[in-house]
């Protein structure tokens, strides 16, 4: 009942500060709830796309002394199966086609028995470039190779020496032949096997001939229903896993199965660990932060809670007593906070979440768990405080607490110091090694993570508050008089003195604001390196803003170029040929450029070209007309050097015959536009037209003002076959170098943004309330001996320029720290890594604006509400 009276009580007297210590609590349940419910969905989504990647889930492949009737019928009983496709595979000798030019012949190739609907079911494994997607159907490459255009015809030599002839039907890509070919059963560390030059898909009839005297591998291509999986990555990838187990022992060594799901899900997971780790690092100094608000919030009302306490002692009440009606507001504050937050994180939730976003079970009990602890922590930790210090004390004492002249114990200890030493060691040991995105056997990409490097920023983000805290306890205790103003009707030594004996009050909340300055700011860097990242991600794939891509076998001269400029839009075009090399026994793709001029559309930076600059790079390629640039693999794994003469076998002359041509290194490049992410050459488009005979060019890149409307233009005027490519539409289907670089994360960059910018908001405005709170007792005074409003406001002034001083150079000191932390964790994520950070300048101006706002807001009405000297101000003395 008493517990119930000073609820009561305290609701009637003063709703403002029930509403406000609510309103605290709901702010860090609204953030925690949104953050657990972006982990959640971002899981899911991690998932979701993971799997939607895997061209075929599994490729179970029965062994010979298997029967292929048994493996069938057992793949037939597993759950979730959404389709299963027969596939036979056979390696026949060569192939070879004779055209207008003469005879052209391959080496060893492969045969593929595939079902006419094998496409529509596996929609990933096969995309059809020219003419029929049914029948007997080349690899782009393969038509390259023999010269051959649907219509034409091939013979393919088969094991036992016969010949057979084929009519080809149409001309497709394998985009996942690393993963069509792999070597299933193969050791979890072997490395990745090169998929075939030459590959022949024919319809199942007519497959038997082609496989005479041949080893035949019988394959079953297995897709399963996604939406049956688990939302968590770990749980989808341990369901497949135990489903794989259970086949085995089903067949009884009659299969083997490549599980292309299961390492794509394995990826998701570690994906979805970083994902958790880094919100975690850019969300927990967020709630900490809003639990800092709400310690804000609760000291407004401090001299109160003491002069409260020590009535109830006066009054005989015991400490349990005064600790139950305390808990009683206390229970009060969580509740209104938690029946205020939920909504505000259904509604941060609807807006910035993508659609269908809901709050989910786990978040809503975390938030709830976290705000009772901050409402205990707030209402409870301060009067458990007083009753521990000032048990013996007196309600004059109790009332009448000077503001301590010592530095807090962090401080004495050096802590700050202690956090950033151990942040500088753990980020040095870490980013020696740095992050690797590596390249599964089965051809689907997945995440190393190193965990380790998250430290660095973890310890950081302490470290630096109290580092901002002592340097600015520091200067406010010894230069303080240049915040204030020295002009008739002023008392700058007087409110110099009265900053320095408030110096670490005032430093204290000058750290808070650094902190969340830092936490919106770092934030916001990041996000915006993140988006231009991505965007180049995109950028590389396609080759420019627009490309046009020829079809295979077409032979398309440079001159073309000229139709394509005509295009709305386009500011230059550039032709880039596209040829295949051999690197000893390695195929790898080569790209002919005019050194020149390929910067005028090309995204290239200067990270492309380690140990130098594309400028330079390019300079040298145009100095050196049989100059190459290779990959960092190929440079190694060859033993070449800059200067050194390097024989690459290209196809030249009329027969497209491969033949050795010498090239000399020039040095390397990491990457190119519509370059693969392994291997690749980069060499002089003359030269390479000199030495093979012919100038085709294999796509133009243009460079355009509106990616959108050329592309539109340009499908309408392009030949049949011919594909046209924009970033802006292929941002939304362009997978990137990780799952986590391919989920967006705009989500979460909303959720830090506009809670940042709340906290950043709170902490200036609070800290300065607070202060005016603490003064309230001078004020009226001065007040009630015939200070002016403005006179009285000069001492939150000081006060307040210091707050903002050290907050926001602060903020700035912390906001680069931990951007440059989490850029170097962003730069082995990506592929390739970002060259600079992107600064979000209109967002960072108008977020010190706003806070330079909220605090002259505070000093002109603070000032005026705390000194008011009226009855009851003065009986409250």
């Amino acid at each position: 009942m008493r517990a119930l009276s000073w609820i009561r009580g305290l609701v009637m007297r003063s709703p403002a500060a029930v509403l406000g210590g609510a309103v605290s609590v709901a702010v860090t349940v609204a953030f925690v709830a949104s953050l657990v419910s972006f982990i959640s969905i971002s899981s899911a989504d991690l998932t979701v796309r993971a799997a939607a990647r895997v061209p075929v889930d599994w490729q179970v492949q029965v062994t010979p002394q298997g029967d292929p009737a048994r493996v069938d019928a057992a793949v037939a009983r597993l759950p979730d199966l959404r389709a299963q496709v027969a596939v036979d595979r056979v390696a026949v000798p060569a192939l070879s086609a004779t055209g207008p030019d003469g005879s052209r012949q391959t080496g060893q190739a492969q045969i593929l028995a595939m079902p006419q609907n094998y496409a529509g079911v596996f929609s990933r494994e096969i995309k059809p470039l020219v003419g029929s997607a049914r029948g007997v159907l080349l690899a782009q490459q393969t038509a390259a190779n023999l010269a051959v255009v649907p219509g034409g015809s091939i013979t393919v030599r088969t094991a036992d020496g016969a010949i057979s002839a084929l009519t080809v039907d149409g001309v497709v890509d394998l985009p996942a032949a690393d993963s069509l070919f792999q070597v299933v059963g193969a050791p979890a560390n072997a490395g990745a096997t090169a998929p075939p030059d030459n590959v022949v898909l024919v319809p199942p009839d007519r497959f038997p001939a082609l496989a005479r005297g041949g080893t035949v591998v019988h394959q079953i291509h297995v897709g399963f229903d996604h939406t049956a999986l688990p939302h968590d990555p770990a749980a989808a990838t341990t369901l497949i896993r135990q489903r794989d187990n259970h086949l085995q022992i089903e067949v009884a060594g009659g299969a083997l199965v490549g599980d292309n799901l299961q390492s794509a899900l394995s990826g998701a997971r570690e994906d979805a660990l970083y994902a958790l780790l880094l919100v975690l690092l850019l969300g927990l100094p967020g709630v900490v932060l809003a639990a800092v608000v709400a310690v804000l919030v609760v000291a407004l009302r401090g001299e109160r809670r003491r002069r409260e306490v020590a009535l109830l002692r006066l009054r005989g009440a015991g400490p349990g007593a005064v600790l139950r009606l305390i808990a009683g507001e206390t229970a009060l504050t969580a509740f209104l906070g938690a029946a205020l937050g939920l909504p505000m994180a259904w509604l941060a939730i609807r807006l910035v979440l993508p659609a269908g976003s809901h709050l989910v079970p786990a978040s809503t009990w975390t938030a709830l768990g976290i705000g009772v602890a901050v409402a205990a922590g707030t209402q409870l930790g301060p009067a458990i405080r007083v009753m521990l210090d000032r048990r013996a004390g007196t309600v004059q004492a109790d009332t009448s607490l000077a503001p301590r002249d010592r530095a807090p114990w962090p401080l004495r200890f050096g802590l700050d110091w202690i956090l950033l030493a151990g942040a500088a060691v753990t980020f040095w040991l870490t980013s020696r090694g740095g992050y690797h995105v590596v390249l599964a056997p089965e051809g689907v990409a997945t995440t190393s993570v190193n965990y380790a490097a998250l430290l660095g920023p973890a310890m950081a983000w302490p470290g630096l508050a109290l580092l901002v805290w002592r340097v600015s306890a520091g200067w406010f205790g010894r230069r303080t008089g240049r915040l204030s103003r020295d002009r008739p009707g002023h008392a700058p030594e007087l409110e110099a003195a009265s900053l320095r004996r408030r110096r670490h009050i005032v430093a204290r909340g000058a750290a808070g604001l650094a902190v969340a300055l830092g936490l919106a700011a770092s934030t916001a860097v990041f996000t915006s390196t993140y988006d231009a990242q991505a965007r180049l991600d995109v950028a590389l794939t396609v080759g420019a803003d627009v490309a046009v891509t020829e079809p295979p076998g077409a032979v398309v001269s440079p001159s073309a170029s000229d139709t394509l400029s005509n295009a709305p839009g386009v500011s230059a075009v550039e032709p880039l040929q596209h040829r295949f090399a051999y690197v000893g026994p390695d195929l790898q793709d080569l790209y002919g450029v005019n050194a020149d001029t390929i910067r005028r559309v090309a995204p290239l930076h200067d990270s492309f070209t380690p140990g130098s600059t594309v400028s330079s790079a390019l300079g040298a390629l145009g100095r050196t007309p049989d100059g190459v640039l290779l990959s960092a693999e190929t440079l190694h794994d060859y033993q070449l050097r800059p200067g050194d003469p390097v024989r690459l076998r290209l196809q030249t002359g009329p027969n497209r015959l491969y033949q050795p041509v010498t090239f000399h290194v020039i040095g390397q490049i990491k990457e190119f536009p519509t370059a693969p992410k392994d291997s690749f050459i980069v060499a002089n488009a003359a030269y390479i037209t000199r030495v093979t005979d012919s100038d085709a060019v294999g796509s133009f890149l243009i460079g355009s003002s509106d990616p959108t409307v050329t592309a539109a233009s340009l499908r309408s005027r392009v030949a049949p076959g011919v594909q046209v490519t924009d970033v802006r539409s292929a941002r939304a289907t362009v997978t990137t170098a990780s799952g986590l670089a391919a989920s967006d994360l705009a989500g979460l960059s909303k959720l830090e943004l506009g809670f940042g910018v709340l906290l950043a908001l709170a902490c200036s405005g609070l800290a300065l309330l607070l202060g005016a709170s603490q003064r309230r007792r001078s004020l009226v005074l001065l007040h009630a001996l015939g200070a002016t409003s403005q006179q009285r406001g000069r001492f939150l002034a000081v006060e307040a320029r210091g707050l903002l001083l050290g907050g926001v150079v602060g903020g700035a000191a912390i906001a680069a720290a931990i951007s440059y932390l989490l850029i170097k964790v962003l730069t082995g994520i990506f592929d390739p890594p970002p060259a600079a950070p992107a600064i979000p300048v209109v967002y960072l101006v108008a977020l010190v604006a706003g806070v330079v706002a909220a605090a002259a807001l505070v000093v002109v009405l603070g000032g005026r509400v705390m000194g008011a000297a009226g009855p009851k101000e003065l009986r409250d003395l």
